[in-house]
């Protein structure tokens, strides 16, 4: 039995190996092979007393009668807390993503660049892979562009400091000459420096309170045109790569309505974000297992994530979606690595 939560040697070591050849295999563990990976240390008969009292405490389940066990969720999760052995994340695979990172990536979109890291890890980790995208309105903003898009409109063109792009259409603006929004547009970028969207908003609502005299009719027509540009900010950005990973998985393969499940939330962009919510108001890695999910219908997957920043400001957060039994070992550090790699690729834009 644990004693404060902590399994003793002997209870640990047979979870760490059920738990390692499952994630191995996805086949129940049976004890002879366990007795077998700890060098016949154990007789089968203790180590089939020992698995029993593991899945008396949750950690492990039987699947079938006849069958071996495999790790429940609270099982993977003392595993991930106590028994991994986190590893460095290999060299061939930090050359890939520093060659993408410092080539192609350094020169693209932002769009491209959050593309080409999600397609890369996908690749590498055999899962799934999901970047989320913050709402640009609370990035800093790079400069803001007001441009005639018609007789009454005005297109408003915001770019954040990591290089998104967002426009918004004005209705209603005949009177304004092109003289007149260059001048505003200067006066704009001027309050914005290096504001958030909703930050500039209200600058502009606390400069309109100030003594009207102050400021001419340009001016005035600036603080109100801004005012209502940025009223409503854009919503979150998905971006999915690695589907097909999904398919390979036998746990997937031989439930179709599991299967249909998962594949149904990526066509979600409410429930990715909510997957990976977490990691973006936490610097740390997050990883949620199975039915510690904020996703009630998907106890079935884990989520490994971690939050990209630029400087003190979120940008977003990207994480790897598989089944319970990915192994943690390899997704963790090619997460936390990625992450900070995309950080350091957007904070040098």
């Amino acid at each position: 039995m644990p004693v404060n939560g902590v399994l003793d040697d002997r209870g640990a070591q047979v979870l760490r190996h059920v738990v390692e050849d499952y994630i191995e295999t996805a086949e129940p563990v049976g004890s002879r092979t366990i007795s077998k990976k700890m060098g016949q240390q154990l007789s089968p008969a203790t180590i089939r007393n020992i698995m029993a009292d593991l899945e008396e405490m949750g950690y492990l389940v039987q699947p079938h009668t006849s069958a071996g066990r495999v790790p429940t969720s609270s099982g993977f999760r003392y595993y991930v807390d106590y028994l991994l052995a986190r590893r460095r994340l290999a060299r061939p695979e930090r050359d890939q993503l520093q060659r993408m990172a410092a080539g192609e990536a350094g020169s693209a979109s932002a769009d491209e660049v959050v593309r080409q890291f999600s397609r890369l890890l996908s690749s590498l980790s055999r899962q799934a892979c999901v970047v989320v995208v913050s709402r640009l309105s609370s990035q800093p903003l790079r400069s803001l562009n007001l441009l005639r898009a018609g007789v009454d409109r005005i297109l408003l063109v915001s770019v954040t400091q990591a290089g998104w792009v967002e426009h918004r259409l004005i209705e209603g603006e005949r009177d304004l000459s092109a003289d007149d929004l260059v001048k505003i547009n200067a006066y704009l970028n001027e309050l914005a420096a290096g504001l958030s969207l909703p930050q500039m908003r209200v600058k502009i609502l606390q400069e309109m309170k100030k003594e009207k005299a102050r400021y001419d009719r340009l001016m005035q027509r600036a603080l109100l045109l801004g005012a209502r540009a940025l009223d409503e900010g854009s919503p979150a950005e998905v971006y999915v790569e690695g589907r097909a990973n999904i398919l390979d998985k036998p746990e997937f393969v031989e439930d179709v309505q599991k299967l249909k499940r998962i594949l149904r939330a990526f066509e979600e962009k409410s429930i990715i974000v909510r997957l990976l919510d977490r990691a973006l108001e936490e610097e740390a890695i997050q990883v949620s297992i199975g039915t510690e999910n904020p996703v009630e219908s998907l106890p079935d997957i884990s989520v490994v994530a971690s939050g990209y920043r630029l400087g003190e400001a979120t940008m977003g957060s990207i994480g790897l979606i598989g089944p319970v039994r990915m192994d943690y070992s390899h997704v963790i550090p090619l997460v936390e690595y990625s992450a900070r790699l995309l950080s350091s690729v957007f904070e040098h834009r």
